[in-house]
């Protein structure tokens, strides 16, 4: 039996473990807007329609838009099916010092570390399931930069949380 501890190596001298948690489990529907859903209705239609019509053509032209039909069957349903399959493998962690959130999906594992300072801001989203936000990973492209927030999401005891979060950085350094 191995009786050593995980967090061995992991954690400062003194660093203590305040809560640990997973995200609840389930499909959720994941669109940014209500015309998402429409606009992939409309192309994963279009595909099949492309691919019927393609069909009366010679050879398999039509197997071009399997391309496009996957895409959309994807946005419309695979993707709420692989975030809650990855959500399964996702686990946190917030001790007295950082926030800690480990994946283990498919056999590959990692951890990321976020320190809660007095100036992290940290906000709470509630509903069903709340989320706890307390860093953003900004990500520049062709069209722009977009910010995505990082924290704790789909939590029973979300307003728990965010109140250990307010305890942290409110305790003095």
């Amino acid at each position: 039996m191995n009786d050593r501890d995980p967090w061995e190596g992991l954690l400062d001298a003194g660093e203590q473990i305040l809560w640990q948690g997973q995200p609840e489990r389930g499909v959720q529907l994941e669109w940014r807007s209500p015309f998402e859903p429409l606009f992939y209705l409309f192309f994963t239609g279009f595909s099949v329609f492309w691919m019927v019509m393609a069909q009366m053509a010679p050879g398999p032209f039509w197997m071009f838009g399997l391309l496009f039909f996957g895409i959309g069957i994807y946005n419309l349903a695979g993707m709420h099916f692989w975030t809650a399959w990855r959500r399964q493998g996702t686990f946190y962690t917030l001790t007295d010092k950082r926030a800690f959130i480990g994946t283990d999906i498919g056999g590959r594992r990692k951890l990321e570390s976020y320190p809660i300072l007095p100036s992290t801001q940290i906000w709470l989203d509630e509903g069903r399931y709340a989320n706890v936000w307390f860093a953003e990973h900004t990500k520049r492209g062709r069209n722009g930069t977009t910010t995505t927030p990082i924290g704790f999401e789909r939590l029973k005891d979300g307003r728990a949380v965010f109140a250990k979060l307010r305890e942290i950085q409110a305790a003095p350094a």
